[in-house]
């Protein structure tokens, strides 16, 4: 990565938008096709270092009784169900049952998860699909004895139209990604990411929110797009090094093979 990166950046590009209560009440209202009007009625409480593996979630909030734990990934991830535990897990510990007794015989009354990945990440997807835990289970079970669903939603341009029209802030982000991913094709990233801010602004993409925060997002998607590029880099060594592997243990088998036959030219001379 980059060394004039700060690695102290106080937050990822998604999770900072939507930390927003209007723009989170929107995204709701958007996913779950309501029309909510009062934000102050949304509980947020994303956690700001799960216990579990010091990783942080991205958006979680609740409202009328449910719990909501929304991600923004950029790859495939085929563990989000396990993440996800986790962060439901810490969410009920930390925020929701933290002054109550769990060990008392009253009934303690738990707002319904419900888990989306938002993905945009350069690989193909399906513009909907679904996670479960239990995939990853080592003996399977008829009936799950533990299941935890996350629905998988493709938010790269050309998907998920019906969220765009609902949920401007969402349309407006996908914008600002696209752009990025388009001009750093081009030129140097800070040049990609100054000429997007510069040309969101103009067009009035999240215009008011660059306007506040435009050092901060031009930080943060420069270390984003530079560690997305290293994961990238990080796959490409894993399949050199899984190719270098398997030619290794061809070569091992060949040999193998050459000895055995050798061995049994050798045994056919003898019993003549």
């Amino acid at each position: 990565m980059k060394g004039n990166v700060a690695k102290d950046y106080k937050d990822r590009l998604f999770r900072m938008i939507f930390n927003d209560r209007e723009k989170l009440l929107e995204l709701y209202n958007a996913m779950n096709d309501t029309d909510y009007t009062d934000a102050s009625e949304l509980q947020i409480v994303t956690l700001e270092n799960a216990i579990y593996m010091s990783m942080k979630n991205d958006v979680a909030y609740v409202l009328h009784d449910e719990l909501f734990l929304y991600e923004q990934q950029s790859t495939k991830n085929a563990n989000m169900p396990l993440r996800c535990l986790f962060y439901v897990s810490d969410s009920y510990s930390a925020a929701l049952v933290r002054d109550k007794n769990i060990y008392g015989t009253k009934l303690l009354r738990l707002p319904s998860p419900t888990f989306v990945v938002f993905y945009n990440g350069k690989q193909k997807m399906e513009e909907e699909g679904e996670l479960r835990l239990s995939d990853a289970f080592i003996k399977k079970q008829g009936i799950p004895n533990l299941e935890l669903i996350v629905k998988v939603k493709n938010i790269n341009m050309g998907n998920s139209q019906e969220l765009f029209e609902k949920c401007r802030p969402m349309r407006d982000y996908m914008i600002f990604v696209g752009k990025v991913r388009k001009y750093s094709k081009e030129k140097p990233l800070e040049e990609a990411v100054e000429q997007t801010i510069r040309e969101c602004m103009e067009e009035d993409v999240m215009a008011d929110f660059l306007e506040k925060n435009r050092a901060e997002v031009m930080k943060m998607c420069i270390y984003e797009y530079d560690e997305e590029k290293q994961r990238e880099f990080d796959r490409e060594e894993g399949r050199e090094e899984e190719r270098q592997n398997t030619l290794r243990e061809k070569a091992r088998a060949d040999e193998a093979f050459r000895k055995i036959a050798i061995l049994e030219k050798q045994l056919a001379e003898l019993m003549k």
